[in-house]
């Protein structure tokens, strides 16, 4: 009989009793030693100890718990900023704040997937991975020859550390189902803990989300009063929040879990505070993909289950004061010749793609927010500011030959793959009005491709191992 061994990252014996001790242990002194500088009275400190901590705990789980991993580093993902600002709140405001290092830090871990080892597949990086870092580190060399500095090395980091994790998650397919489900399961309870507060963020703004609005100056946030914020729940603005929502939405269509309509409500309800009516559009996108590509039992699910939730929305909504915050902005849709912001992004490509024009090799890895006092919000223009012309079309070809990679997976039930799918092409869908390629959104972009990615090779051995007693 002949065999063909796909290598699975072993979950137990790795676990050892005495890793799991040094993890437990290397937690508790992470948490005693915050907590100590916190009571010391030490904003310095503790904005360092933060980051390292919660990498050294993430390099521990990638060691030990590798599925465990996953998920804590979504979570550092979507509460670092939140972290922040009750610190903030405590000890003062700080610009620029190092505990907001911490996801890309732990999202950095998943460099060691690169590394030779027994204990995964040996696969392949795929060209779309090869393609976008050609392009990202192409964008650092010219960023440090024009002006070097650590925002040069900040954007390398912002870059890459969202597409490294991606990465890992592909050239790790054998883990492919735990993936499928940690992942699911952590969206799901996301979805329940940053919808609620951030639904209690709306109508009472806490003392540190009014004390953090109040120092950013971000007036496209609202003011830092009841029922006139635009919803961030625990991240650093609405747009990435949104992003957030949208995502674990669109999964939740194909996930069956006890949660489903608790987290359903809470999400829907902030994502609509959250007045990002980019992440609105994308969600429809992505809500057409899944239905365009689903099985009739699921389509017939989905419709049910939509009109199950609107059942249970509808009264929520009615509130006049969400009614008008959320029916304000829908207006805007139908009237984009009076909207600002519409407006406003329009003049910007009028006046900066001259500028695009003009720097063909492009200007570095800059946290380029605003050029000539307007605010960049244009992925395209964000990817050719950074990476020039070469770069920028090297970058969005590894980003096509994405959704080129998975077409070969063998299992057309599987409906987490499709899902996955739909959420990397919505966000991808928002280029043109902000930069989906960097910090938590970039983060569940690259999460998703990997994940789609990953489904071919692992639905690949399962249709080679389901055939080999055949060759008996």
């Amino acid at each position: 009989m002949t065999t063909t061994a796909y290598p699975q990252t072993a979950l137990a014996g790795r676990s050892s009793g005495s890793s799991n001790v040094g993890l437990f242990l290397a937690a508790g002194i992470g948490v005693v030693l915050t907590a100590g500088l916190w009571v010391a009275g030490k904003p310095q400190p503790l904005r360092i100890a933060v980051p390292i901590v919660a990498a050294f705990i993430g390099w521990l789980l990638y060691s030990s718990r590798p599925v465990g991993y996953v998920s804590y580093s979504l979570w550092v993902w979507f509460l670092t900023p939140f972290i922040r600002r009750v610190v903030d709140w405590h000890f003062g405001f700080s610009e620029p704040n190092l505990i907001l290092l911490a996801p890309f830090l732990v999202s950095g871990i998943s460099i060691l997937a690169l590394m030779p080892s027994t204990q995964r597949h040996k696969e392949r990086i795929p060209v779309a991975f090869v393609l976008c870092g050609f392009a990202i580190f192409y964008g650092f060399i010219v960023g440090m020859l024009l002006h070097p500095s650590a925002e040069t090395f900040f954007g390398l980091v912002n870059w890459l550390c969202p597409m490294l994790f991606g990465l890992h998650l592909y050239l790790n397919w054998p883990k492919y189902e735990q993936y499928k489900a940690i992942i699911t399961r952590t969206f799901v309870l996301a979805l329940l803990i940053l919808g609620l507060y951030g639904n209690y963020q709306f109508f009472s703004p806490p003392t540190w989300d009014r004390y953090w609005l109040e120092n950013v100056k971000a007036d496209s946030f609202g003011r830092p009063e009841p029922l006139e914020v635009r919803v961030w729940s625990t991240m650093n603005s609405p747009g990435p929040f949104a992003n957030t929502m949208m995502a674990g939405l669109l999964l939740l269509l194909v996930t069956r879990v006890p949660l489903k309509l608790p987290s359903a409500i809470a999400g829907y309800l902030s994502l609509l505070l959250s007045v990002v009516r980019t992440a609105w559009l994308s969600w429809i996108v992505g809500f057409l993909l899944i239905l365009k590509n689903a099985n009739p039992r699921t389509i017939v699910r989905v419709i049910l289950s939509m009109f199950f939730l609107l059942a249970c929305l509808v009264p929520l909504a009615n509130d006049p004061r969400v009614a008008m915050v959320i029916g304000d902005r829908f207006g805007t849709f139908t009237d984009l010749s009076h909207d600002a912001s519409f407006g406003a992004r329009i003049d910007m490509y009028k006046i900066l793609i001259h500028d695009a024009i003009n720097s063909p090799f492009g200007l570095g890895l800059r946290n380029l927010e605003v050029s000539r006092d307007m605010a960049v919000d244009s992925g395209i223009l964000t990817l050719i500011f950074s990476v020039g012309w070469l770069g920028a079309a090297l970058f969005l070809a590894g980003v096509v030959s994405l959704f080129l990679w998975g077409e070969r997976s063998t299992d057309k039930n599987d409906e987490f793959c499709r899902a996955a799918k739909a959420i990397a092409f919505a966000i991808l869908a928002q280029l043109i009005a902000g930069d989906v390629f960097v910090n938590v959104t970039g983060a569940i972009f690259w999460i998703f491709a990997g994940m789609y990615m990953a489904a071919s090779p692992y639905h690949r051995s399962q249709a080679i191992l389901a055939t080999e007693p055949a060759s008996l």
